[in-house]
């Protein structure tokens, strides 16, 4: 696994075809997103998951060249039987559609959810309602965060609050126009049952939205979308308390940000 957590696929004998299909999931999934991507090259053994088609010998042969040279997390085998003679492994029966990849994966990358309960050292929530930038900040963070971080999402305020109610977060990216309950209102009542640190996120830069984003109880303020060096400053100041020597963020100097 890279310093971004991304989830390498191997694979052996897979079509064009599927490989688009691969390729148009992982864009399609926003909770994947810059966590999962299928090898560039195959018969390799660089991934942490191995999909391969069974059908053909020289294929299988290559399979159980690959499985003896590497550990791999998880093994997905593609066939038209109903059940290959490979125990340990997930089953993919062709023709290979949308919906029996995405349950194949699921089941494929249940080990990244167990390691990741061990290993995230931050919790950090984006919330807007704009899937691009939920995308990109999602994706940002992983890059800037030398570490293993947690980063989750919401479209609202309020499934902000309800994630918040259940689960602990060191940060919270919230957006400011949203429909429904506003990154101000949200602000507002997430401080009152949390003390979890909030940077309002907007695409607006006057005073007033500043004035407004005090009142509201925050703890920073940056216009959207924001550049790498600004995004690693507010890491920097707001989750250095918990770095230590073997967990360490990208050298930034810290800026005071919502004063």
């Amino acid at each position: 696994m890279d310093k971004m957590g991304k989830i390498v696929i191997s694979h052996v004998g897979l079509s064009e075809k599927d490989k688009m299909l691969f390729r148009t999931l992982v864009r399609l999934d926003e909770t994947w997103f810059g966590n999962f991507q299928l090898a560039a090259e195959a018969d390799t053994v660089e991934g942490q998951i191995l999909v391969a088609d069974i059908d053909a010998e020289q294929h299988q042969q290559t399979f159980q060249r690959l499985q003896s040279k590497a550990h791999f997390e998880s093994i997905i085998l593609i066939s038209k039987q109903k059940a290959p003679a490979h125990s340990g492994v997930i089953h993919l029966a062709r023709p290979v559609v949308f919906r029996k990849l995405t349950d194949a994966l699921k089941r494929a990358t249940e080990f990244k959810h167990v390691e990741a309960q061990d290993l995230h050292d931050y919790n950090i929530l984006v919330v807007d309602d704009n899937l691009p930038v939920r995308t990109y900040m999602k994706q940002k963070l992983h890059e800037i965060l030398a570490v293993d971080a947690g980063v989750d999402v919401a479209e609202s305020g309020e499934e902000a609050l309800l994630k918040i109610a259940k689960e602990h977060y060191d940060l919270v990216f919230m957006d400011v126009m949203m429909p429904g309950m506003d990154g101000y209102q949200a602000c507002r009542q997430l401080k009152a049952i949390s003390k979890t640190k909030v940077v309002m996120l907007t695409s607006k830069s006057s005073t007033i939205n500043r004035v407004k984003a005090k009142i509201s109880g925050c703890d920073g303020y940056i216009t959207k979308p924001p550049e790498d060096r600004e995004l690693a400053q507010v890491i920097s100041r707001f989750l250095k308390a918990k770095s230590s020597s073997t967990t360490q963020l990208y050298p930034v100097t810290t800026a005071a940000y919502g004063r």
